[in-house]
């Protein structure tokens, strides 16, 4: 029952919390990661959710880790900045999403020279969300995570505050052994980037705007 405090703890131990943190706040006009633009009273996307999940572990005397995922572009600033939540009751932990070359369209090759990313930044881009799973095992923070009992992650956009730990979904997801679970909402006319569901070949599939021809 999601009233007892004993256990409630007892599912957020189980519980991983993963932000994907790769993004740079171009798209809202600043420079450096995402996560780090100040979003109310000064508070940055990261501090809100260090406060969120650091709330749930003092109620709940728990111990959910947060995770972020990040890329060639944001890794080294976020290692400065969480330093600060050393004394926080909170264990962050951080890994980074696979690079891919940039291919020019003409020749189809990849447009480095090197393997090294800094040899020419702009030659190399961070892949899509689905490249979590393969980075989180090479990581090795996944075989981590499964040897202390974790066997629940939520995963969501830094940028997303309202994608906080819903109680009764996990106790879902745990008690009904459910593998996947997905929230999901209708789209406006304002959410023209990204990709929607659809059904194909009885499946549920992802379906990317980059994979839609233009007339449509």
């Amino acid at each position: 029952h999601t009233e007892d405090k004993e256990a409630i703890r007892s599912m957020l131990d189980q519980l991983v919390v993963i932000k994907l943190n790769g993004g740079l706040g171009t798209s809202m006009g600043c420079s450096g990661p995402k996560s780090v633009i100040p979003v109310r009273s000064d508070l940055t996307f990261l501090d809100l959710t260090v406060q969120q999940i650091e709330y749930l572990n003092k109620k709940y005397d728990a111990n959910v880790p947060l995770v972020l995922m990040n890329s060639f572009n944001t890794d080294e600033d976020t290692m400065k900045i969480i330093r600060k939540y050393s004394g926080f009751n909170i264990s962050i932990r951080t890994f980074n999403q696979s690079r891919y070359p940039r291919i020019n369209k003409d020749s189809l090759a990849p447009i480095a020279k090197s393997c090294r990313t800094e040899d020419d930044i702009e030659a190399w881009y961070p892949p899509g969300h689905g490249d979590f799973y393969q980075s989180f095992a090479n990581s090795g923070l996944l075989e981590e995570f499964v040897e202390q009992g974790k066997k629940n992650c939520f995963i969501s956009n830094i940028d997303n505050l309202g994608a906080t730990v819903d109680l009764d979904i996990l106790n879902m997801c745990i008690n009904q052994n459910r593998e996947f679970v997905m929230e999901v909402t209708d789209k406006t006319r304002a959410d023209v980037k990204g990709g929607t569901l659809i059904q194909y070949e009885g499946k549920l599939r992802l379906l990317e705007a980059a994979q839609v021809p233009k007339e449509h």
